[in-house]
């Protein structure tokens, strides 16, 4: 009897310690699994956000591209048209006698000088003398013949008027139109803020074969005080990269460049890891880039770890309590609860990606895929959307006066009311600064203008309180849609945007249709 005890003792001591064996084996699996997929989900999700920031970086680099080629020719257009509405008002003016002629241009340009418009190419001789009665910029070299010839192929617009034996040419040079664009684009991207310390920054290439001075800093919002610095292919980041000369080998090959380097925080001691993207405007020799840190996300993956390791080892505890079924299927269900985490995670970073962070408008990376969507319906079914493109007027100039927060509550303010005006399967976009693009399916173009004139109403009726008074916004806004010997979205866009400028050109607050 004594002996039987014995043995039953014995077998429930080795059926507990198998079971305790097995409890703790399923532990341990759950455990190591956990941990793998633990690692599996922190780099999934690192190489998602690296993958993010890449597309980000490139989208604004592409979109400066853009604006930049679209301000050269904004620029050209806009002087071609001064300098032949000039020339008309000079041309059908009065003139008592050669005198009075003079006068009244050497006058109008010197008005110019004093306004800071001093852009313009002007000379003004006499042709029976020879003799230069006004020459503000010193172009005369040796006589009116040989400047006249040297003098015009460098003018990209220019207009010649005569009146007796006086002779007037007036123009501005391609070197100055650019300089005009320059000095704006500057001015655009020391403006330009993004979260997280990421900035745009701008390099001209002196010597593409590296070196000592190589490349002078144009443009560094960040860094302010080192604007006019000489760069050198030999300068290090804080882990000795040769970050530059990695740069200029990567433009040189491709034109563009994703590259990894070390670099102070903004305001701080720190050395972070970021990322950049730089890419060769060749017209300027113009490297231009944008970085932002790669360890913002740290923080926030240490702290989901932390919480779900703390939770595993509670859980633990209970499993060695539990069942081989229960462990197995807590098992499971943790796993489940992973990938839908990972999920969650996934489709979250990719909805932020896609919204314009001011207005909560799309931004111009769900643009474009919007446009792509619109563009591939249309060539299946031969339906287009309507394309708007509208912009506030004067925006500058709100923003200058009344600041940024006052501008941004305009954007805020219009993209509501626009929201509230198209459907909830349209689209608006913001397609960068205070310029939006709508795409409002189903509606037809006879219908477009009243549709537009609704909106601008509702725009024009807006007061947004400024200081002790109050702003009323208008927008000018151009139509447009696909047609069948398009080859992608953009000529539509580009119609719209023609549209658009007409509207500006006709007074502005106004609605323009290019079909």
């Amino acid at each position: 009897m004594l002996k039987r005890k014995i043995r039953e003792s014995g077998h429930g001591v080795l059926t507990a310690a198998l079971v305790a064996v097995i409890c703790i084996a399923i532990t341990f699996f759950y455990l190591t699994s956990y941990y793998k997929i633990g690692d599996i989900y922190q780099n999934e999700t690192e190489a998602i956000v690296v993958d993010l920031k890449k597309a980000f970086l490139k989208s604004t680099i592409d979109n400066l591209f853009y604006e930049i080629d679209l301000d050269r020719r904004l620029e050209d257009q806009r002087y071609n048209e001064i300098v032949e509405c000039r020339y008309d008002l000079l041309s059908h003016q009065e003139y008592a006698d050669e005198k009075e002629f003079g006068q009244s241009l050497t006058a109008k340009f010197h008005s110019d000088f004093q306004e800071g418009d001093d852009y313009w190419s002007v000379l003004l001789w006499n042709n029976k003398s020879g003799g230069v009665l006004y020459d503000p910029r010193e172009l005369l070299v040796q006589d009116i013949e040989t400047t006249l010839e040297s003098l015009q192929p460098d003018l990209a617009h220019y207009r010649i008027i005569t009146y007796g034996d006086l002779s007037c040419l007036f123009g501005i040079s391609r070197r100055d139109i650019e300089e005009i664009v320059k000095e704006e684009i500057g001015r655009r991207v020391r403006q330009t803020r993004f979260d997280n310390d990421s900035y745009l920054w701008i390099n001209e290439i002196i010597n593409y074969e590296g070196g000592k001075n190589y490349a002078i800093r144009l443009i560094h919002p960040n860094l302010p005080e080192t604007e006019g610095m000489y760069l050198s292919t030999d300068i290090k980041d804080i882990k000795g990269n040769l970050y530059f000369l990695t740069e200029l080998e990567g433009i040189k090959k491709h034109g563009e460049l994703f590259n990894q380097y070390y670099f102070k925080e903004l305001n701080s001691h720190r050395i972070s890891e970021k990322i950049s993207y730089v890419k060769l405007y060749k017209d300027y020799n113009w490297v231009i880039g944008m970085g932002m840190p790669l360890n913002e996300m740290d923080e926030y993956i240490a702290q989901v770890n932390a919480k779900s390791r703390a939770m595993t080892a509670k859980n633990a505890f209970s499993l060695l309590l539990a069942l081989i079924l229960i462990v197995a299927f807590c098992l499971l269900l943790i796993l489940l609860v992973q990938r839908w985490r990972f999920r969650r995670a996934k489709e979250r970073l990719e909805s932020e990606m896609h919204i314009d962070p001011i207005t909560s408008a799309g931004n111009r990376r769900y643009g474009v895929k919007s446009l792509m969507r619109a563009f591939g319906r249309f060539k299946t079914d031969g339906n287009s959307p309507a394309i708007l493109m509208f912009d506030l007027d004067h925006f500058k100039e709100i923003n200058d006066n009344w600041g940024h927060d006052v501008g941004d509550r305009i954007l805020q303010e219009i993209t509501a009311i626009v929201c509230g005006t198209i459907r909830s399967t349209d689209h608006l976009i913001r397609w960068g600064g205070d310029e939006f693009v709508g795409i409002i399916y189903g509606m037809r173009e006879e219908n477009a203008g009243a549709f537009a004139q609704k909106i601008r109403e509702a725009i024009s009726s807006l007061k947004v309180a400024a200081g002790s008074g109050e702003i009323s916004p208008t927008v000018s806004i151009g139509i447009s849609y696909l047609k069948k010997d398009d080859e992608d979205y953009s000529s539509a866009l580009k119609r719209a945007d023609q549209a658009m400028y007409m509207a500006k050109m006709e007074g502005r607050n106004r609605v323009c249709i290019l079909p």
